[in-house]
């Protein structure tokens, strides 16, 4: 068996990082506060006001949804999405735009997209302020559907990270994911090939009763409503995207610090096995393209860990903070 890879699939996070590193030179750094969190950018507006930013895609999970599953999950996982992404800042959520962009799809399910992210947006007390539709039949496929969106939040002063208090001693939690979120789909929709196979979203996932489509449709996790109100008791928070944990919680600590990471401390959905023994990915590559199970990181105190626990009742210390000398990687995952 040959065994599958992230780049075997189309998707290189090497040139991809590079490319960020390439654009990042061109058009300088504009964020006000550096210790907000490195998931979005944030402006200083004035002595009052800071707000965030992020945008993001669901990716290729869209293609998932020609054969299996509600579109209007698409809309909750765009939202979630990027509701995630401007948490580790510690803004508020207030205002979202979309961008839906296609060739040739059924009116029909555009709409439940955009009922899904009405209906997220309203859950979180977000406006919906607009968006835009783009028809473009050289560019996607029939039944291609790009989603995107733009999130702008308000910074709370009392829930801003403080990154640089972060020492030894310190308590890694992490949160439980409900499946992929939004990434690593190109290379699950490599494994098993949907598109000439569809009955393979309905392959009931071993070890469990569910079937892999409806996995597979989970929309993206929301953490705002279990984090927001204990946010200023941690000293930083990671959303587990792409990259996987160890790129993600990397970002989210000052250089002077590592992080010690057991993967043997919570158990791995059936999900990502299934995916792993069927493709034949290396488990140091499931690392680096999928959650694993972890959807956001907390850093706390000691004092504060069983807040962090409380904040979902299948939350597990996952790892410690050390003491970082100069030539040390900064994230250790222990049992890959």
């Amino acid at each position: 068996m040959t065994n599958k890879s992230y780049k075997s699939s189309g998707v290189d996070l090497s040139f991809s990082n590079n490319l960020t590193e390439k654009i990042l030179s061109i058009v300088g750094d504009n964020n006000e506060f550096q210790d907000l969190g490195f998931f979005s950018s944030s402006l200083k507006i004035d002595n009052n006001i800071t707000v965030s930013g992020s945008v993001d895609g669901v990716g290729t999970k869209s293609k998932i949804f020609k054969y299996f599953g509600n579109y209007s999950n698409l809309g909750h996982d765009i939202v979630n999405h990027c509701v995630n992404d401007i948490l580790p800042s510690g803004a508020k959520p207030f205002m979202f735009l979309d961008y839906l962009a296609f060739s040739e799809i059924e009116e029909e399910k555009i709409l439940d997209v955009v009922k899904g992210i009405s209906k997220a947006c309203e859950s979180l007390n977000c406006i919906l302020a607009g968006g835009e539709t783009a028809q473009m039949p050289d560019i996607y496929k029939k039944g291609d559907l790009e989603v995107v969106g733009f999130i702008l939040g308000v910074v709370d002063k009392e829930k801003i990270p403080r990154i640089n208090d972060i020492k030894e001693g310190d308590i890694v939690v992490g949160i439980p994911s409900n499946g992929l979120h939004t990434n690593g789909y190109s290379l699950v929709r490599e494994i098993f090939d949907f598109d000439k196979n569809h009955s393979e979203m309905n392959i009931i996932v071993p070890g469990t009763k569910i079937s892999l489509g409806e996995m597979l449709t989970r929309p993206h996790k929301n953490y705002y409503h279990s984090l927001w109100g204990s946010l200023d008791k941690f000293k930083s928070i990671a959303h587990i995207t792409g990259g996987g944990i160890g790129e993600n919680v990397s970002r989210s600590i000052p250089d002077n610090v590592k992080i010690e990471i057991d993967s043997r401390s919570w158990e791995m959905p059936k999900l990502f096995n299934f995916i792993k023994d069927r493709g034949g990915i290396y488990l140091e590559e499931m690392f680096k393209v999928f959650n694993m199970g972890i959807g956001m990181v907390i850093i706390v105190d000691p004092r504060f860990q069983d807040i962090a626990l409380s904040t979902d009742k299948d939350s597990k210390i996952i790892g410690k903070i050390l003491n970082r000398s100069n030539n040390e990687e900064k994230v250790k995952i222990i049992g890959i």
